[in-house]
């Protein structure tokens, strides 16, 4: 849960400090850096439920990185909760991964339309 909430703080201050900044296209280097920090997320989920399918390499079931224990916290441990926030982890980042090319057709229209408007 903590994973989820900086990676939101993160990616929002980076959208927002990119378009102050003057930067081009900022909501899709946004949905960019929201999709790396979620692919982080899928790295670390699926190292750690694969650890968890050899119970004899941990002394029993447990979190073996940092973002997992992020994302998943202290509570009810069990092979079937890491193997959901592992899939569920998958979701969003195909997810973010087919948001990005509407989002940068977004921005792209919406930036020669007031191109147009301001030249008019």
């Amino acid at each position: 849960m903590v994973y989820w909430t900086v990676s939101l703080i993160v990616v929002a201050g980076s959208i927002l400090g990119l378009w102050k900044a003057g930067v081009r296209h900022p909501f899709s280097k946004g949905v960019a850096i929201a999709a790396a920090l979620s692919l982080l997320a899928v790295i670390g989920l699926a190292q750690n439920y694969t650890q968890s399918l050899i119970p004899e390499a941990n002394d029993g079931i447990g979190i073996s990185n940092p973002v997992a224990y992020w994302i998943i916290g202290e509570d009810g441990w069990s092979r079937s909760l890491f193997h959901a926030a592992f899939r569920m982890s998958i979701y969003w980042t195909v997810a973010l991964i087919a948001l990005y090319p509407f989002v940068a057709a977004a921005e792209t229209r919406y930036r020669a339309g007031m191109k147009a408007e301001i030249r008019g």
